[in-house]
């Protein structure tokens, strides 16, 4: 054959098994894309204009991102501050979609309060609705008709987590997402249950059976812990701290809310130091003040092309 042929076929081989990774990770579907490396995901973030510095930028305009699972190795290859920053922007999209579903929860709350307080008849519907969440966060009820009383218990229930605690504690709590738990059970925050789910390799016999829940998916457990802090008992301060915070006009931020968390690990006051401090080490407080882009959402998918 002649060389310049060869040369030629060579060239457009290679020039076509490139447009196929592209293809292969970029259009399985306007919703899904597949990476098949911890270097490709941080290209992808990169592309979309998703930057490692973007975390650091008040009033960011974050991606709506979900991931399948956690992968395993995931940070394979990685400088340490290049996986907490892989860790963080992998996160967050996930912590503001789960935010967003109570944020919308609590405006119909505040619409439904103001209704009550002009003494405005409510619909069987909204009624029936309020109940449903009155048991979902564990709130008691008498069986009576809502009023505002119950609208204002569940306010102080229904409302946001900062992103920079959920990413803060996402990151101790699962190693930044390396460890056991998180790879096999997508579990980021160490929830415990009783019955299945993983067993603690220094399990503590006293306490039971205990065990790490497992989700399906990383908003699932993302999800489960944002319900905990909005409904455990032992969190009651940190709600407290939370509807303070909202009475006096402010927004809900990471570092003075960690003062609630002393009941979270068993370190007590370390574990809230810890949590502060690694919020600012890493520049998180600015991720509360993030918003999602009106965008769909898309579903990355990891592991080998």
């Amino acid at each position: 054959m002649n060389p310049r042929w060869r040369l030629f076929l060579l060239s457009f081989s290679i020039v076509v098994a490139i447009a196929a990774i592209v293809f292969v990770r970029m259009a399985i579907d306007s919703s899904r894309v597949r990476v098949g490396s911890p270097q490709e995901l941080s290209a992808y973030f990169d592309e979309i204009g998703y930057s490692a510095s973007l975390l650091r930028t008040g009033n960011a305009s974050i991606p709506r991102i979900t991931m399948a699972s956690v992968p395993k190795s995931w940070a394979d290859g990685l400088t340490v501050d290049r996986k907490k920053s892989l860790f963080f922007r992998a996160l967050l999209p996930m912590v503001m979609i789960a935010n967003g579903k109570i944020s919308a929860d609590r405006s119909r709350l505040l619409e439904l309060r103001q209704n009550l307080s002009a003494n405005n008849p409510i619909s069987s519907g909204d009624i029936a609705w309020i109940q449903r969440m009155s048991d979902a966060y564990g709130l008691k009820t008498t069986g009576q008709d809502p009023d505002i009383k119950t609208v204002n218990m569940l306010l102080k229930r229904v409302d946001i987590i900062p992103p920079s605690l959920a990413l803060a504690q996402g990151a101790v709590e699962s190693a930044y997402g390396s460890s056991r738990f998180a790879v096999d059970g997508n579990a980021l925050f160490g929830q415990w249950k009783y019955g299945d789910g993983l067993v603690p390799g220094e399990q503590r016999t006293a306490l039971g059976d205990y065990r790490i829940a497992v989700f399906d998916s990383p908003l699932d457990s993302i999800r489960a812990y944002m319900r905990n802090l909005n409904t455990n008992r032992a969190y009651s301060t940190f709600r407290q701290l939370r509807d303070d915070a909202r009475r006096r006009g402010e927004r809900p931020r990471g570092v003075p809310l960690a003062a609630g968390l002393l009941a979270y690990s068993e370190k007590g006051q370390a574990y809230v130091s810890l949590i502060r401090s690694l919020i600012a080490r890493n520049g998180l407080s600015a991720a509360d003040g993030a918003r999602l882009r009106d965008m769909s959402t898309i579903r990355i998918t990891t592991g080998p092309l």
